[in-house]
């Protein structure tokens, strides 16, 4: 196998293993409403869940790529660092009440486990993984 073959091997594996994979919202959500209803007479808004869905899922890849920013800073120390991703847990922790529209228990926000760690996913983008790789991009 040339080289070049082999480096177009590993990337499109990297991109199957570690792309953006689609997170789906339950069966039983598809095609419904959140209804926010205020007090007293004023009008309801109604929001497709889909909307409401895609919106959340974005809130959560924000701040996976927030870790990934926050693991790489040089300039903080440990304990700042250790500080700042607590902030961060405690955000997916505050999520987890929308797990339930979830379809896969994987695609689900975690906070802190029983016994105190966290187990947030790991993640890397593809670009990360082919700079560790020392692959270049597509069009390169």
């Amino acid at each position: 196998m040339e080289l070049e073959a082999l480096k177009r091997f590993m990337i499109d594996l990297i991109d199957e293993s570690f792309g953006p994979t689609p997170v789906e919202i339950g069966q039983r959500w598809a095609n419904g409403t959140l209804i926010l209803k205020p007090d007293g007479d004023h009008q309801a808004k109604e929001v497709p869940l889909e909307v409401f869905f895609k919106k959340l899922t974005g809130i959560r890849e924000s701040l996976r790529l927030l870790e990934q920013k926050l693991n790489s800073q040089a300039g903080l120390g440990v304990e700042d660092k250790a500080t700042l991703q607590g902030y961060v847990t405690k955000c997916y922790g505050s999520l987890t009440t929308f797990n339930i529209l979830f379809r896969h228990d994987k695609d689900k926000f975690v906070g802190v486990s029983g016994k105190g760690s966290v187990e947030a996913p790991e993640t890397m983008t593809v670009g990360e993984a082919r700079r560790r790789l020392g692959l270049r991009e597509h069009g390169e």
